[in-house]
């Protein structure tokens, strides 16, 4: 059982969205799905969550890379709840702890000034609000640091999670450490490559457009410079790591 050490033909994860029959008009609509999110939230994006687990799917059982149809909308959102469900599923502890330390935070923020009235009018009970405020203070910072870290955990295996959870075409399997930790691993070095890989286009493609920023003009594009850009990133993202993925059950097998 090899390990395999570098992902097979990386100029075919950049060029693959722009081949194949009708490209251009099905890359069309997930791009404008991503523009339109930025004024209804969150629907679109279900539907591109589906579309994102149907190139990975195609990559793993290694069919013709090409874009696919946009077709069978109902399968698109139910993939793109699923998708999404293991997202946050992941990402949820990082999360609830980030904005459990800044919703105390804000608590005592908001309390500060009322208590500093209060304790004047003679109520020695709300003279501690001022050292709550200090203490959740600590806490945001503590909050802010974990909340991070605890991301950055989730972040790091859950591409192959989702790898697994579309493989097996189950969501249950996303949780099925024992599963895919074992494929994670033996393929370490390709994961590793696909994460840098991913890492450095969605980095380029922030730093591009905070760039933007500094304009006086262009900065009002953003949303429509920022959605084919994004969608192409996610669709290099699902084919990279659902090659990586695929390269680990081979050679497993």
């Amino acid at each position: 059982m090899a390990e395999v050490t570098t992902l097979r033909g990386l100029k075919r994860f950049f060029t693959f969205p722009f081949e194949g029959a009708d490209w251009q008009k099905r890359f069309v609509i997930g791009a404008a799905l991503i523009l339109v999110s930025f004024f209804i939230p969150i629907i679109p994006l279900i539907f591109v969550g589906g579309y994102v687990v149907q190139v990975m799917r195609r990559t793993i059982e290694s069919q013709d890379w090409a874009l696919p149809a946009w077709e069978d909308w109902g399968k698109l959102g139910m993939d793109g709840l699923r998708f999404a469900g293991v997202g946050l599923a992941f990402l949820l502890p990082g999360v609830l702890v980030y904005f459990g330390g800044m919703g105390l935070y804000m608590l005592s923020a908001l309390l500060f000034p009322l208590s500093m009235q209060l304790a004047e009018a003679g109520y020695i009970v709300y003279t501690l609000v001022p050292l709550f405020f200090v203490i959740s203070l600590m806490i945001l910072f503590i909050s802010i640091s974990l909340g991070m870290i605890l991301t950055l955990l989730g972040t790091i295996p859950l591409p192959m999670a989702i790898a697994h959870f579309v493989a097996q075409d189950q969501v249950g399997a996303a949780f099925r450490f024992k599963a895919w930790w074992p494929l994670l691993w033996h393929n370490k070095m390709t994961y590793l490559i696909a994460w840098a890989l991913c890492s450095g286009l969605f980095w380029t493609m922030y730093y591009c457009l905070m760039a933007l920023f500094a304009t006086i003009v262009l900065w009002l594009f953003i949303p429509i410079l920022s959605a084919p850009i994004l969608f192409y990133c996610i669709l290099v993202w699902a084919a990279v790591f659902g090659e990586a993925y695929r390269e680990s059950v081979e050679t497993m097998a």
